[in-house]
């Protein structure tokens, strides 16, 4: 419907897809074979888990809601956003809903709307559908397609459109946003975020050139380009290193999580590897999503005082690079333990996990860690400075009461 029968996502500039209220990530598993990087989503679903059925089907995912909240993720970050069956009321409360959906899209990106047919037996259905036009038209979205059960609008790229839509009261603009901020714990904002004009500035290529692609989210960090090509060179080189020092296959490990992956260098160094990588930004560092979703990649913001959403024993491999001598300097309010207990609870058994840190912490974890029933190794690798580093391969073991 969007390449009118004649392609593949792809060929539509499809990159990275949203998909809310998921179910058990079929969608995301179609997506796959075609290189596009999905970030699936539902609630937490007490009978049926599906959260926790997509992530043992090896696909990224995280338990979350479209509530009251604005999503962890960064705004213009996805080319699609897709609900299938998604039992959002879309029309409610003025749109805001869909307006946290034009938040996180980017320009001439695509929302894909898919109901029961049931749903058009519903009385209700002709007043819910021209809401629903309404509220697209006054965002300046356009209806490309509509077939059985499924519309699909695209979100023009019209400042134009919304300033005049503004004028004549049909849509309010979002006073002067600070995207440098993290989306955490944000509350949903009733207006239309206009863009920035750093977000004008560049053009993003394919996906495989996006991985290595100087963008210009990280000009905007103060991230030179020749500091961009040590981090990634630095990466691929240790990701080597680990994969020896784990005496592992590369098939297993699937589900990979990188807790503090500044611009997702680790995730770009794992691409050839049979993985797939969730980019965490803890919500007190410097705001790098963006730029790590301007690489294709996916990720959330996250606060690691609190716990992940996701179900216990989901990830095979985590990894902490200096993460915890920031919650150490930075006053957060939670040690070293509570961090340690979250990782074990995300880790799976036989599950890795690598942490590079100062002397004085990477000593305190080898200390606590038998306490936790994980087998501790320590390495010297050289850091970025040519230095050596303490890292420790550590492994959690299989175990039951008896």
């Amino acid at each position: 419907m969007i390449t009118d029968e004649t392609g593949d996502l792809r060929s539509a500039g499809v990159v990275q897809v949203l998909d809310v209220g998921c179910g058990v990530a079929s969608f995301s598993a179609y997506l796959l074979p075609l290189d596009i990087q999905t970030m699936s989503f539902a609630p937490k679903d007490g009978h049926e888990n599906q959260i926790q059925f997509a992530l043992e089907r090896g696909i990224g995912a995280m338990i979350s809601a479209l509530a009251t909240k604005q999503l962890p993720y960064p705004s213009s970050s996805f080319e699609m956003v897709h609900c299938s069956r998604c039992r959002i009321d879309w029309h409610e409360n003025d749109g805001i809903l869909l307006k946290e959906v034009n938040r996180l899209l980017r320009p001439n990106g695509y929302f894909v709307y898919s109901a029961p047919p049931a749903y058009r037996k519903d009385k209700e259905y002709p007043m819910i559908w021209d809401k629903l036009v309404n509220l697209t038209t006054a965002m300046c979205w356009k209806l490309i397609s509509r077939k059985v059960q499924t519309a699909i609008w695209v979100k023009k790229d019209n400042l134009s459109c919304l300033q005049h839509n503004a004028d004549l009261k049909l849509i309010n603009i979002c006073d002067g946003i600070d995207e440098s901020n993290p989306s955490w714990k944000t509350p949903l904002m009733n207006c239309i975020q206009l863009r920035s004009a750093a977000t004008d500035a560049q053009r993003l290529p394919s996906r495989q050139e996006r991985l290595t692609f100087y963008s210009q989210s990280l000009i905007g960090l103060g991230i030179s380009k020749e500091g961009f090509d040590l981090d990634a060179n630095f990466w691929q080189d240790q990701v080597l290193h680990y994969w020896k020092l784990m005496n592992v296959s590369k098939t297993k490990v699937r589900n990979v999580m990188d807790m503090n992956a500044f611009v997702g260098g680790f995730a770009v160094a794992l691409n050839k590897f049979p993985v797939w990588v969730m980019n965490i930004v803890p919500m007190s560092m410097q705001n790098t999503l963006s730029a790590i979703y301007d690489r294709g990649l996916i990720g959330a913001f996250h606060d690691w005082c609190e716990p992940f959403s996701t179900y216990p024993r989901t990830y095979d491999l985590l990894h902490a690079n200096h993460l915890f001598s920031h919650y150490k300097t930075n006053g957060e309010g939670c040690k070293l333990e509570d961090i340690m207990l979250e990782m074990d609870r995300v880790i799976r058994p036989q599950g890795f996990i690598i942490i590079r840190d100062e002397d004085s912490i990477t000593l305190r974890i080898q200390d606590l860690a038998p306490k936790f029933l994980w087998d501790v190794e320590s390495h010297f690798l050289e850091n970025k400075e040519k230095k050596a580093e303490t890292v420790l391969i550590c492994r959690k073991k299989f175990w039951e009461i008896l």
